[in-house]
Protein backbone atom coordinates (compact mmCIF):
# COMPACT_ATOMS: atom_id res chain seq x y z
CA UNK A 1 0.00 0.00 0.00
CA UNK A 2 1.10 3.55 -0.62
CA UNK A 3 -0.25 7.06 -0.08
CA UNK A 4 -2.89 7.96 -2.64
CA UNK A 5 -4.27 4.42 -2.94
CA UNK A 6 -8.08 4.36 -3.04
CA UNK A 7 -9.64 1.30 -1.43
CA UNK A 8 -12.90 0.02 -2.82
CA UNK A 9 -13.29 3.19 -4.87
CA UNK A 10 -13.89 5.15 -1.67
CA UNK A 11 -11.18 5.44 0.99
CA UNK A 12 -8.10 7.41 -0.10
CA UNK A 13 -5.05 6.55 2.00
CA UNK A 14 -3.13 9.63 3.15
CA UNK A 15 -0.32 8.45 5.44
CA UNK A 16 0.53 5.49 7.70
CA UNK A 17 -0.08 6.22 11.37
CA UNK A 18 0.72 2.90 13.00
CA UNK A 19 0.55 -0.86 12.92
CA UNK A 20 -1.96 -2.99 14.77
CA UNK A 21 -1.77 -6.66 15.63
CA UNK A 22 -3.04 -7.73 12.24
CA UNK A 23 -2.32 -4.92 9.82
CA UNK A 24 -1.11 -1.41 9.04
CA UNK A 25 -3.19 1.58 10.06
CA UNK A 26 -3.59 4.55 7.71
CA UNK A 27 -5.03 8.01 7.99
CA UNK A 28 -7.52 8.22 5.13
CA UNK A 29 -10.28 10.35 3.64
CA UNK A 30 -13.86 9.24 3.05
CA UNK A 31 -15.31 11.56 0.40
CA UNK A 32 -18.89 10.33 0.82
CA UNK A 33 -19.19 12.04 4.17
CA UNK A 34 -16.08 14.24 3.81
CA UNK A 35 -14.32 13.09 6.95
CA UNK A 36 -10.92 11.77 7.96
CA UNK A 37 -10.91 8.17 9.16
CA UNK A 38 -8.46 5.52 10.30
CA UNK A 39 -8.24 2.48 8.03
CA UNK A 40 -6.59 -0.72 9.21
CA UNK A 41 -5.47 -2.75 6.20
CA UNK A 42 -4.60 -6.44 6.20
CA UNK A 43 -2.50 -7.74 3.30
CA UNK A 44 -3.60 -11.14 2.04
CA UNK A 45 -1.53 -14.11 0.93
CA UNK A 46 -4.35 -16.60 0.46
CA UNK A 47 -3.11 -18.91 3.24
CA UNK A 48 -5.07 -20.46 6.07
CA UNK A 49 -3.54 -18.04 8.56
CA UNK A 50 -4.76 -15.15 6.43
CA UNK A 51 -8.28 -16.54 6.56
CA UNK A 52 -8.11 -16.59 10.36
CA UNK A 53 -6.84 -13.02 10.41
CA UNK A 54 -9.66 -11.89 8.11
CA UNK A 55 -12.07 -13.59 10.49
CA UNK A 56 -10.52 -11.59 13.34
CA UNK A 57 -10.92 -8.41 11.31
CA UNK A 58 -14.58 -9.21 10.75
CA UNK A 59 -14.90 -10.01 14.44
CA UNK A 60 -13.44 -6.62 15.40
CA UNK A 61 -15.90 -4.89 13.07
CA UNK A 62 -18.86 -6.82 14.51
CA UNK A 63 -17.85 -6.33 18.14
CA UNK A 64 -16.72 -2.70 18.18
CA UNK A 65 -19.42 -1.74 15.68
CA UNK A 66 -22.02 -2.90 18.17
CA UNK A 67 -20.68 -0.73 20.99
CA UNK A 68 -21.44 2.95 21.40
CA UNK A 69 -19.37 4.58 24.11
CA UNK A 70 -17.21 7.72 24.26
CA UNK A 71 -14.21 5.68 25.49
CA UNK A 72 -14.46 2.95 22.82
CA UNK A 73 -13.34 3.55 19.25
CA UNK A 74 -16.19 3.81 16.74
CA UNK A 75 -16.11 1.40 13.78
CA UNK A 76 -17.68 2.73 10.57
CA UNK A 77 -17.16 0.05 7.92
CA UNK A 78 -15.54 -3.27 6.98
CA UNK A 79 -14.77 -4.72 3.57
CA UNK A 80 -12.15 -6.04 1.16
CA UNK A 81 -10.55 -4.71 -1.99
CA UNK A 82 -8.02 -5.84 -4.60
CA UNK A 83 -4.67 -4.10 -4.70
CA UNK A 84 -1.57 -5.15 -6.64
CA UNK A 85 -3.12 -8.53 -7.40
CA UNK A 86 -3.94 -9.29 -3.75
CA UNK A 87 -7.11 -9.16 -1.75
CA UNK A 88 -6.86 -6.82 1.23
CA UNK A 89 -9.36 -6.77 4.07
CA UNK A 90 -9.84 -3.38 5.68
CA UNK A 91 -11.52 -1.91 8.73
CA UNK A 92 -12.63 1.74 8.83
CA UNK A 93 -12.64 3.41 12.24
CA UNK A 94 -12.94 6.76 13.91
CA UNK A 95 -9.72 8.76 13.54
CA UNK A 96 -8.67 9.56 17.09
CA UNK A 97 -6.55 12.67 17.68
CA UNK A 98 -3.93 11.86 20.25
CA UNK A 99 -1.18 9.37 21.08
CA UNK A 100 -1.13 5.79 22.22
CA UNK A 101 -0.51 5.40 25.93
CA UNK A 102 2.61 3.40 25.09
CA UNK A 103 4.01 6.46 23.30
CA UNK A 104 3.04 8.73 26.22
CA UNK A 105 4.81 6.40 28.67
CA UNK A 106 8.06 6.64 26.73
CA UNK A 107 8.53 9.98 28.49
CA UNK A 108 8.18 8.31 31.90
CA UNK A 109 5.52 7.85 34.54
CA UNK A 110 2.40 10.02 34.56
CA UNK A 111 1.19 12.53 37.12
CA UNK A 112 -0.95 10.60 39.59
CA UNK A 113 -4.17 12.42 38.76
CA UNK A 114 -3.65 11.83 35.02
CA UNK A 115 -2.86 8.15 35.57
CA UNK A 116 -6.03 7.67 37.57
CA UNK A 117 -8.16 9.57 35.06
CA UNK A 118 -6.82 7.47 32.18
CA UNK A 119 -7.50 4.27 34.14
CA UNK A 120 -11.02 5.50 34.96
CA UNK A 121 -11.73 6.05 31.24
CA UNK A 122 -10.59 2.51 30.47
CA UNK A 123 -12.64 1.09 33.35
CA UNK A 124 -15.70 2.93 32.04
CA UNK A 125 -15.12 1.49 28.55
CA UNK A 126 -14.68 -2.00 29.96
CA UNK A 127 -17.88 -1.72 31.97
CA UNK A 128 -19.80 -1.05 28.73
CA UNK A 129 -18.07 -3.96 26.98
CA UNK A 130 -18.62 -6.34 29.90
CA UNK A 131 -22.29 -5.41 30.12
CA UNK A 132 -22.53 -6.35 26.44
CA UNK A 133 -20.98 -9.74 27.22
CA UNK A 134 -17.57 -8.91 25.78
CA UNK A 135 -14.08 -9.44 27.19
CA UNK A 136 -11.36 -7.43 25.45
CA UNK A 137 -8.47 -9.82 26.30
CA UNK A 138 -5.68 -7.45 25.24
CA UNK A 139 -5.81 -4.32 27.41
CA UNK A 140 -2.35 -2.74 27.16
CA UNK A 141 -0.88 0.76 26.61
CA UNK A 142 -0.71 0.46 22.82
CA UNK A 143 -4.46 -0.27 22.72
CA UNK A 144 -5.32 2.89 24.64
CA UNK A 145 -5.33 6.24 22.83
CA UNK A 146 -4.94 9.35 24.98
CA UNK A 147 -6.46 12.45 23.42
CA UNK A 148 -5.32 16.02 23.90
CA UNK A 149 -8.36 16.57 26.14
CA UNK A 150 -7.07 13.86 28.47
CA UNK A 151 -9.82 11.40 27.53
CA UNK A 152 -8.64 7.84 26.89
CA UNK A 153 -10.18 5.53 24.28
CA UNK A 154 -9.87 1.75 24.04
CA UNK A 155 -9.14 0.35 20.57
CA UNK A 156 -8.42 -2.99 18.87
CA UNK A 157 -11.14 -5.46 19.70
CA UNK A 158 -9.66 -7.96 17.24
CA UNK A 159 -9.25 -10.75 19.80
CA UNK A 160 -12.26 -9.95 21.93
CA UNK A 161 -14.15 -12.89 23.40
CA UNK A 162 -17.93 -12.82 23.26
CA UNK A 163 -20.53 -14.64 25.30
CA UNK A 164 -21.90 -15.65 21.90
CA UNK A 165 -19.80 -18.67 20.87
CA UNK A 166 -20.64 -18.09 17.21
CA UNK A 167 -18.56 -14.92 17.29
CA UNK A 168 -15.60 -16.21 19.28
CA UNK A 169 -12.35 -17.03 17.51
CA UNK A 170 -9.77 -19.14 19.28
CA UNK A 171 -6.63 -20.80 17.98
CA UNK A 172 -5.80 -23.94 19.94
CA UNK A 173 -2.32 -23.90 21.46
CA UNK A 174 -1.69 -20.23 20.72
CA UNK A 175 -1.29 -17.68 23.50
CA UNK A 176 -3.77 -14.90 22.73
CA UNK A 177 -2.89 -11.54 24.23
CA UNK A 178 0.25 -9.76 25.41
CA UNK A 179 2.18 -11.66 28.12
CA UNK A 180 3.33 -8.55 30.02
CA UNK A 181 -0.31 -7.67 30.80
CA UNK A 182 -2.05 -11.05 30.90
CA UNK A 183 -3.96 -12.39 33.89
CA UNK A 184 -2.74 -15.69 35.37
CA UNK A 185 -5.87 -17.57 34.28
CA UNK A 186 -5.60 -16.13 30.77
CA UNK A 187 -2.24 -17.83 30.34
CA UNK A 188 -4.06 -21.16 30.33
CA UNK A 189 -6.76 -19.94 27.96
CA UNK A 190 -9.43 -19.06 30.53
CA UNK A 191 -10.87 -15.59 30.03
CA UNK A 192 -13.67 -13.52 31.46
CA UNK A 193 -14.24 -9.87 32.33
CA UNK A 194 -12.10 -10.20 35.47
CA UNK A 195 -9.09 -10.93 33.25
CA UNK A 196 -9.47 -7.46 31.74
CA UNK A 197 -9.35 -5.98 35.23
CA UNK A 198 -6.00 -7.67 35.93
CA UNK A 199 -4.63 -6.19 32.70
CA UNK A 200 -5.93 -2.77 33.71
CA UNK A 201 -4.11 -3.20 37.02
CA UNK A 202 -0.86 -3.85 35.14
CA UNK A 203 -1.40 -0.75 33.00
CA UNK A 204 -2.25 1.43 36.02
CA UNK A 205 0.87 0.14 37.82
CA UNK A 206 2.99 1.14 34.81
CA UNK A 207 1.40 4.58 34.52
CA UNK A 208 2.07 5.31 38.20
CA UNK A 209 5.57 3.83 38.55
CA UNK A 210 6.95 4.19 35.04
CA UNK A 211 7.74 0.49 34.79
CA UNK A 212 5.82 -2.71 34.16
CA UNK A 213 4.98 -4.89 37.17
CA UNK A 214 6.82 -7.84 35.60
CA UNK A 215 9.59 -7.99 33.01
CA UNK A 216 11.66 -10.62 31.25
CA UNK A 217 11.21 -13.25 28.57
CA UNK A 218 7.75 -14.63 27.82
CA UNK A 219 8.23 -17.71 30.01
CA UNK A 220 9.68 -15.62 32.83
CA UNK A 221 6.61 -13.39 32.61
CA UNK A 222 4.33 -16.40 32.76
CA UNK A 223 5.96 -17.58 35.99
CA UNK A 224 5.79 -14.10 37.54
CA UNK A 225 2.10 -13.65 36.72
CA UNK A 226 1.34 -17.08 38.15
CA UNK A 227 3.51 -17.11 41.26
CA UNK A 228 5.07 -13.75 42.14
CA UNK A 229 3.96 -10.35 43.40
CA UNK A 230 5.20 -7.09 41.86
CA UNK A 231 7.11 -4.59 43.98
CA UNK A 232 4.63 -2.65 46.15
CA UNK A 233 3.46 0.43 44.31
CA UNK A 234 4.57 2.94 46.94
CA UNK A 235 8.12 1.61 47.07
CA UNK A 236 8.46 2.95 43.53
CA UNK A 237 6.12 5.95 43.91
CA UNK A 238 6.09 7.07 47.58
CA UNK A 239 3.72 9.97 46.90
CA UNK A 240 1.00 7.62 45.63
CA UNK A 241 -2.01 7.39 47.99
CA UNK A 242 -2.20 4.21 50.04
CA UNK A 243 -5.73 3.65 48.67
CA UNK A 244 -4.34 3.57 45.13
CA UNK A 245 -1.76 0.97 46.11
CA UNK A 246 -4.54 -1.16 47.61
CA UNK A 247 -6.66 -0.82 44.47
CA UNK A 248 -3.80 -1.93 42.20
CA UNK A 249 -3.16 -4.90 44.50
CA UNK A 250 -6.82 -5.91 44.25
CA UNK A 251 -6.82 -5.54 40.48
CA UNK A 252 -3.74 -7.76 40.24
CA UNK A 253 -4.99 -10.44 42.61
CA UNK A 254 -4.04 -13.92 41.42
CA UNK A 255 -7.57 -15.13 42.25
CA UNK A 256 -10.06 -13.56 39.79
CA UNK A 257 -12.78 -13.63 42.46
CA UNK A 258 -10.82 -11.09 44.52
CA UNK A 259 -10.67 -8.48 41.76
CA UNK A 260 -13.10 -5.54 41.71
CA UNK A 261 -15.62 -5.06 38.92
CA UNK A 262 -15.07 -2.31 36.36
CA UNK A 263 -17.82 -0.11 37.83
CA UNK A 264 -16.25 -0.36 41.28
CA UNK A 265 -12.84 0.58 39.86
CA UNK A 266 -14.24 3.73 38.26
CA UNK A 267 -15.93 4.79 41.49
CA UNK A 268 -12.85 4.05 43.61
CA UNK A 269 -10.53 5.99 41.31
CA UNK A 270 -12.88 8.98 41.39
CA UNK A 271 -13.04 8.85 45.17
CA UNK A 272 -9.25 8.69 45.51
CA UNK A 273 -8.76 11.52 43.04
CA UNK A 274 -11.38 13.73 44.70
CA UNK A 275 -9.87 13.13 48.13
CA UNK A 276 -6.25 13.74 47.20
CA UNK A 277 -6.27 15.78 43.98
CA UNK A 278 -9.69 17.43 43.90
CA UNK A 279 -10.39 21.14 43.50
CA UNK A 280 -8.45 23.27 45.98
CA UNK A 281 -10.53 25.12 48.60
CA UNK A 282 -11.09 28.83 47.95
CA UNK A 283 -7.99 30.80 48.83
CA UNK A 284 -8.11 33.47 51.50
CA UNK A 285 -7.71 37.01 50.28
CA UNK A 286 -5.00 39.38 51.41
CA UNK A 287 -5.54 40.84 54.87
CA UNK A 288 -6.21 44.59 54.79
CA UNK A 289 -5.63 46.76 57.90
CA UNK A 290 -6.97 50.24 58.57
CA UNK A 291 -5.96 52.74 61.25
CA UNK A 292 -8.96 54.55 62.71
CA UNK A 293 -8.52 57.42 65.17
CA UNK A 294 -11.40 58.00 67.58
CA UNK A 295 -11.78 60.08 70.74
CA UNK A 296 -12.39 58.47 74.11
CA UNK A 297 -15.99 59.70 74.06
CA UNK A 298 -16.58 58.19 70.58
CA UNK A 299 -15.11 54.88 71.67
CA UNK A 300 -17.32 54.80 74.76
CA UNK A 301 -20.39 55.69 72.75
CA UNK A 302 -19.59 53.04 70.12
CA UNK A 303 -19.12 50.34 72.72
Amino acid sequence: MQAGTVLDGRYRLIQPIGAGGFGQVWKAHDPRVDRKVAVKVLAGDGGADHDRQVARFAREAAVAGGLSHPNIVTVHDFGSAMYDGRLHAYLVMQLLPGKSLSTVLEAGRLPLSKAMYTAACVADALEAAHEAGLTHRDIKPSNIIVRSSGEATVVDFGITRSSDARHDITTTGVLIGTPAYMAPEALSGTFDCRSDMYSLGCVLYEMVTGQRPFTGTSWRLVNQHLNEQPAPLRTLRPDAPAELERLVSRLMAKDPAQRPASADVWATLKEINDRHFGAAPPSRGKDIAHNINVTAAEATDGA
